[in-house]
């Protein structure tokens, strides 16, 4: 997971100016006080990295002009407060309908998230289930040892509110998920980032 600033600071500036609005090479340069060359070298990285992608934009006359835009990655690194508010959500559903149905809401949440898989088996399961977990930035790492499966997950991309509802999270949800995407008779949770350690780990019986 990229952290906005490790980015350093011309691309941070960078990011922070498309955000505003697509921009093409020269407006970044001007805007930065940089030379467009430094500028286009910034913004190839940061479309490898996923969070620029180009365009071209038509004007009133001319050829299309090449611009660059930020994609849904590149946002993402700028603040965001999900937490505050799914964790106010939650209270609200457990205060006024009680900790089982909002158990059994989230359940239904990862009914329709593992539904994509039904039709896998296997291998090809596991490495499909890793991939849904990815996605949501629990950064999985399956291994399969004397018949046992476990999965490493060395992020928890709602920490904040799963050391609020920690049952409803890491059990009611991240558990469940794996449970459910991997078709298993049983998940054990080991180590929880919510607890303090520094990743989490299921074991799977399939």
């Amino acid at each position: 997971m990229t952290d906005f600033h490790a980015l350093g600071p011309t691309k941070t500036d960078i990011l922070t100016a498309l955000r505003e609005e697509a921009r093409p090479a020269q407006a970044i340069a001007s805007r930065l006080g940089i030379q467009v060359s430094a500028a286009r070298k910034h913004l190839e990285r940061l479309i490898e990295m996923g969070l620029v992608r180009e365009e071209f934009v038509r004007g009133a006359r001319g050829r299309p002009k090449k611009h660059y835009r930020i994609t849904d990655e590149g946002l993402e690194l700028f603040p965001r407060r999900y937490d505050a508010i799914l964790n106010g959500l939650l209270t609200t559903i457990v205060e006024e309908r009680g900790e089982a149905f909002a158990r059994d809401l989230l359940s239904k949440q990862v009914d329709r998230m593992a539904l994509p898989l039904a039709g896998a088996k296997g291998a090809r399961r596991t490495s499909h289930a890793a991939n849904l977990l990815n996605d949501l930035k629990f950064e999985v790492s399956a291994n399969r040892s004397a018949g046992e499966l476990t999965l490493t997950s060395r992020n928890c991309p709602i920490l904040r509110v799963a050391q609020v509802h920690r049952e409803l999270v890491c059990a009611g949800f991240h558990a469940e998920l794996i449970r459910k995407a991997l078709r298993a008779k049983r998940v054990t949770r080991g180590k929880w980032i919510a607890s303090g350690d520094s990743v989490c780990t299921h074991i799977v019986e399939t």
